[in-house]
């Protein structure tokens, strides 16, 4: 047993066994299958994140946009949602509305606000909390905040949004109480270690970060296992990292040189003899291959 292991580590391949030999048509395919799988990659992470249209954006193309990209939903606001929800029904993109604009509002009107926007076809609502609230640590009447707009949601996806200048370990605990009122989402916008705030929440409730605009903090995020990414810059995103892809197509003029495979000996050998046969002859052994003939009785040899 140890000669077997000392054999088998004593073997070292050579350089032209641990390489694969490709044709050109496979070498094309291997990097087309490889191209395809990353456009694949690209339009899954893509479908985690959300479009935004603000008031002087131009909402058309930004529809546009969300519906090739496949992306989650299009946040905005509620007045923007009244004008355009023609459009978002044809393209079938779920709208996503910003209620009670910074938060600083009564619950109650922000639960009725919740209620005329669902009527009005709205897929998903997100409320901003009571800023003042959160920095008196007025936790118990956060708590009852969340009830009153739970309430009111009914079975559209709600999230909760938390200003991001709060010290991480108010977020944490802001984190717990969006997860015990049943909040599909909790959303902050973009910090960094933000994503560590996932840990916090549970009842199924995710988080979503908002305002991520450099390809870096997408990939970040999504490698994070982030719930929604909010992002202005979707389709600028998605345009650089589909860059990459079209490197892998790029590789493959590189890589498939084909390099000449030595025949095995006894084909050199049938060739060899094939063309000594097209010359005239087979090749002469001088112990086998002689002549003779017979003169006066004899055997004589030529």
């Amino acid at each position: 047993m140890e000669k077997m292991e000392n054999k088998t580590s004593g073997e070292v391949l050579t350089k032209e066994e641990k390489g694969l030999i490709l044709t050109a048509a496979d070498a094309e395919e291997y990097y087309a299958y490889k191209k395809q799988k990353k456009i694949n990659e690209i339009m899954g992470a893509m479908s985690q994140s959300e479009g935004v249209i603000e008031l002087a954006d131009d909402a058309q193309r930004a529809m546009e946009r969300a519906s090739r990209l496949r992306q989650a939903a299009v946040r905005m606001k509620s007045a923007r949602f009244l004008q355009a929800r023609g459009e978002l029904s044809r393209r079938k993109i779920a709208a996503d509305c910003l209620i009670g604009e910074s938060g600083e509002t009564l619950a109650r009107v922000k639960a009725y606000e919740m209620k005329l926007v669902r009527k009005m076809g709205a897929s998903e609502l997100t409320v901003a909390l009571t800023p003042s609230l959160i920095d008196a640590c007025r936790y118990n009447e956060i708590r009852k905040e969340l009830r009153i707009l739970k309430r009111a949601v009914k079975k559209c996806v709600w999230k909760v949004w938390v200003d991001g200048h709060y010290p991480y370990t108010t977020l944490m605990r802001i984190a717990r109480l969006v997860s015990e009122a049943g909040a599909n989402f909790f959303s902050v916008p973009y910090f960094a270690g933000c994503e560590q705030l996932r840990f916090e929440l549970y009842k199924g409730c995710r988080l979503e970060v908002v305002g991520v605009d450099t390809l870096a903090d997408f990939k970040k995020m999504i490698g994070a296992g982030i719930g929604r990414i909010v992002t202005s810059r979707g389709y600028e995103l998605y345009t650089q990292w589909l860059k990459e892809a079209d490197k892998i197509q790029g590789e493959a003029l590189k890589k498939t040189e084909q390099k000449p495979i030595d025949a095995p000996q006894n084909e050199v050998k049938k060739e060899e003899k094939a063309v000594d046969i097209l010359k005239g002859g087979e090749k002469k052994n001088p112990e086998t291959d002689y002549r003779c003939r017979i003169e006066d009785g004899e055997l004589k040899f030529l």
